[in-house]
């Protein structure tokens, strides 16, 4: 006997590489979406379609965006597929991105299937590189303060980066990962002592914690690279069971900071010679935070310049994000940037890239 659904849908599965576009740093090998950010792209003719996965791990946060729509969020996928509504007879564009980072979760691609059938799908033409740490991946972002970062409470597809990326209709890759720095990672008693961001950016998968295994293909080279990293190096204070805060580590050292961002910014340009950089201040660094004789944000921002002028490029610029307000309303879980805040930060950002590229 025929089964009925059989005879009404005729079922199309195409592997990702003939319909389907990744969108940020996926290894085509793999199909692992494990960066924040990092999804996936599909058109179809038809009423419905299925996203499947051959593996699913941790806890995972999704937005799906259908035809330009409202942003439709999973907090956790709980099962091997996601799928669509069902939509009217047509032909529709499909957007998937991870709202979480790579520490809660990972997704295996495996295939689309649809009533229908699928499409070609073209790759956007303006690429942006995103490196940084928390602010850049969205910790707590979607939180209500105070509240405990989690997978559904992050929201890379609403970052201050995505924001950018989404007025020049380009694609973005966020290599970000909570806590990580240049120097070194956010003060822990003890050290944190796992990888700094240079080396996590050398990677396909962070969580494999295998350097230069990146391959950096030339459909991903980006014209744009913004970096945000800092914030982590300049912590040094944290508070005791009595609630009283102390200096768990030393200051750093305004120069070794800059030198390292030279070098880094140095190895980054030797795989984008084209590109050009922006460099930006931290908004959760301020000049009265720990005390005011600190002067964070603003001996953050001139280690900035001075590692620029360093530099000697045309091709390299920075950009400064004021301290954020830090009221209720603009700050998410442990005191990260809100959804207002990364919309400052990407009123900033639009301008700057635009007014260099011409975008």
């Amino acid at each position: 006997m025929l089964n009925l659904s059989a005879l009404i849908l005729a079922l199309a599965v195409v592997g990702q590489t003939q319909t389907t576009q990744y969108l940020g740093r996926v290894d085509p090998t793999t199909n692992q979406l494990v960066w924040p950010g990092t999804g996936l792209e599909f058109d179809f003719t038809g009423t419905q379609a299925v996203i499947n996965f051959s593996e699913v791990t941790g806890t995972n946060s999704l937005t799906m965006v259908i035809d330009n729509g409202t942003q439709m969020v999973t907090s956790n996928l709980g099962s091997n597929s996601l799928s669509t509504p069902v939509l009217p007879q047509g032909n529709h564009n499909v957007v998937l991105r991870k709202r979480s980072e790579s520490y809660f979760g990972t997704l295996t691609f495996q295939n689309v299937t649809t009533t229908g059938t699928l499409n070609t799908v073209s790759a956007p033409a303006r690429r942006i590189e995103f490196i940084g740490d928390s602010i850049t991946v969205g910790y707590g972002e979607d939180g209500t303060y105070p509240c405990t970062n989690t997978a559904a409470v992050e929201d890379a597809p609403n970052t201050y980066g995505a924001l950018t990326a989404g007025n020049f209709s380009a694609d973005y890759s966020l290599i970000a990962w909570s806590g990580k720095g240049l120097t070194r990672n956010y003060v822990a008693v003890p050290p944190d002592t796992t990888a700094l961001m240079p080396e996590l950016w050398t990677e396909w998968n962070p969580l494999d914690n295998v350097n230069n295994t990146y391959t950096f293909p030339s459909s991903k080279i980006p014209q744009a690279v913004v970096i945000n990293l800092g914030t982590n190096d300049y912590s040094y204070v944290l508070t005791n069971s009595s609630g009283a805060t102390y200096a768990a580590r030393p200051v750093l050292n305004n120069v070794t900071y800059e030198q390292a961002y030279v070098k880094f910014v140095q190895t980054v340009q030797s795989h984008y010679p084209q590109a050009n950089f922006f460099l930006t201040s931290s908004p959760l660094l301020s000049d009265t935070y720990p005390t005011a004789a600190d002067m964070q944000h603003t001996n953050q921002a001139n280690a900035i310049k001075a590692a620029i002028a360093q530099l000697n490029s045309t091709k390299v610029h920075f950009v400064d994000f004021p301290p954020q307000p830090g009221t209720e309303d603009t700050i998410g879980c442990d005191y990260h940037p809100g959804p207002a805040e990364h919309q400052a930060m990407a009123a900033i950002l639009i301008p700057a890239i635009q007014s260099v590229l011409g975008w």
